[in-house]
């Protein structure tokens, strides 16, 4: 007993100390913000799994408090300067390292979004960019068309039946099969479950919580404990079980069958994966390890549904709760686009000047990627937006407090497509950081763009939507890395523009 009580007491003098020097000797020390979050990970850790309205919302209350630049743990500071998200993800040479006790946490370890070391992110942006450039996503845009058809198809229905429609969940079931088509040469067809109700969708908001949670675990709760003590006590974490079975089924269905990858008539992403010389039974096709390929697949449906799917709902709730905006979207493309049973190709539509702001104004008013993106601050240290910092600091601005500035967004909660039609769009553009910035921008950024402008064109110019039963505190997210939303989604009365549109 004398022992247990002796390591005890060592144990808890050296927290005391340790909580201390972090206090009072730290090179961080005389950044302001609460003194139990220079002292400890903890601090973060508690109102990120069980603040009210998790981190964003207690990192707001912080900087209403201790100004631009807070100390948010013993190690880490989050700025509320929008010029500092250049300084972060731009401007260094050679590119800072993500965080790893950030990026390192997730369950998608080996996943491109995940790795911590720019050049190792470099090689895998080299081989996958080729798909997701402009010019691969130009040749690949007859996908993106043809799954916004079937969206308008399933959405003509709901017009014949006057049922409304989960909009919510339309779009994440539209975005879903673009990215699942580019993955694998075929739709998960999720635009064909009922009511939109897809189980892939459904289950991947419910895992949200799981893998944040899993965050502030010692353990990653798959890798370390079986299957069956998972399904028993963990009950969320069911779906990405059912997902990584899923996907290894899948990849060995394409082992044993390559030709498979070309079924939707054109090239997938994971052709690029695969090695053909090896497609003879002998040896692994996949010239990664399968738990890598796992990871990546989960990401890609993940960041490919969601970003798009949630801009298009606030874009619209913003369309439909702004008749004036309304109005002049439509009278553009209906001038543009007289004939609707004739398609309208992605580089005629983002010509557009208010279609594309109404798009870059849902972006900003979407939340992406919630949480802060950070990295860690080179050996020479560094300045952000006027701020000395020290080697070795985590830091991170938020996309969030970036796009609702008031000095660059004047009232950044009220939907405006005509901010970005001033004289200064050019400037106020550097700010739009929704697929943030720099060597780890999005990946997916220009299937992005092109699914947005052909979803926004084809939705407003052949249909007639009508909000029901949906406020704006129905749109209320919580913060799980990814938007978690509490409400009914949006949900709205669709009506046909033009009859002849049923015709053949």
């Amino acid at each position: 007993m004398e022992v247990v009580a002796g390591v005890s007491l060592l144990i808890l003098v050296h927290i005391v100390l340790l909580g201390l020097y972090r206090l009072w000797i730290h090179p961080l020390r005389k950044f302001p913000g609460p003194n139990l979050a220079a002292m400890t990970g903890m601090y973060r850790a508690y109102y990120t799994t069980f603040g009210d309205g998790g981190w964003l919302e207690h990192l707001k209350k912080l900087h209403r408090h201790y100004g631009p630049v807070v100390r948010v743990t013993p190690w880490e500071l989050h700025f509320n300067i929008p010029d500092a998200f250049d300084d972060i993800h731009v401007a260094p040479k050679p590119h800072w390292s993500k965080d790893p006790g950030f990026y390192g946490s997730f369950e998608t370890t080996e996943a491109l979004v995940s790795l911590t070391d720019p050049q190792r992110a470099s090689k895998r942006r080299v081989l996958l960019g080729p798909y997701f450039s402009r010019r691969g996503v130009l040749q690949l845009e007859h996908v993106v068309q043809r799954t916004v058809d079937t969206l308008i198809e399933k959405l003509f229905s709901y017009a014949e039946t006057h049922k409304p429609a989960n909009m919510f969940l339309a779009y994440r079931a539209t975005t879903l099969d673009i990215i699942t088509s580019y993955l694998f040469g075929q739709r998960f067809n999720a635009l064909e479950s009922p009511q939109f109700r897809n189980s892939l969708l459904v289950g991947m908001d419910d895992s949200l919580r799981t893998m944040w949670f899993g965050r502030y675990l010692p353990i990653q709760l798959d890798k370390w404990l079986p299957e069956s003590f998972l399904r028993k006590f963990a009950p969320s974490a069911i779906f990405l079980l059912d997902q990584k079975g899923f996907l290894a089924k899948k990849l060995d269905e394409i082992s044993a069958n390559p030709p498979s990858l070309q079924d939707a008539g054109h090239k997938a992403i994971f052709s690029v994966l695969f090695d053909t010389s090896k497609a003879d039974g002998v040896g692994d096709p996949w010239i990664f390890p399968r738990s890598l390929l796992l990871d990546e697949c989960i990401t890609l449906q993940f960041a490919g549904s969601d970003t798009v799917g949630n801009t298009c709902m606030v874009g619209t709730y913003g369309l439909l709760t702004n008749p004036g905006a309304l109005k002049k979207l439509r009278k553009e493309l209906d001038e543009a686009w007289p004939d609707v049973n004739m398609a309208m190709s992605y580089e005629v539509l983002e010509k557009l000047p208010y279609l594309g702001a109404v798009i870059k104004e849902s972006l900003r008013m979407s939340p992406g990627v919630v949480s802060p993106l950070p990295r860690v601050v080179g050996p020479s240290g560094a300045t952000i937006a006027g701020v000395v910092v020290p080697a070795g600091t985590v830091i991170s601005c938020g996309t969030y407090f970036v796009h609702n500035d008031p000095t660059l967004f004047p009232e950044p909660k009220t939907f405006k497509p005509e901010r970005w039609l001033d004289e200064n769009t050019r400037a106020l553009e550097k700010y739009l950081v929704i697929f943030s910035k720099g060597s780890r921008i999005c990946l997916g950024l220009n299937l992005a763009w092109c699914e947005l402008f052909l979803i926004f064109a084809n939705v407003f110019r052949k249909l007639d939507l009508e909000v029901w039963e949906t406020r704006a505190e129905d749109l209320t997210y919580l913060d799980f890395f990814l938007p978690l939303y509490n409400g009914k989604h949006l949900t709205a009365h669709i009506r046909l523009r033009n009859t002849d549109l049923l015709a053949d």
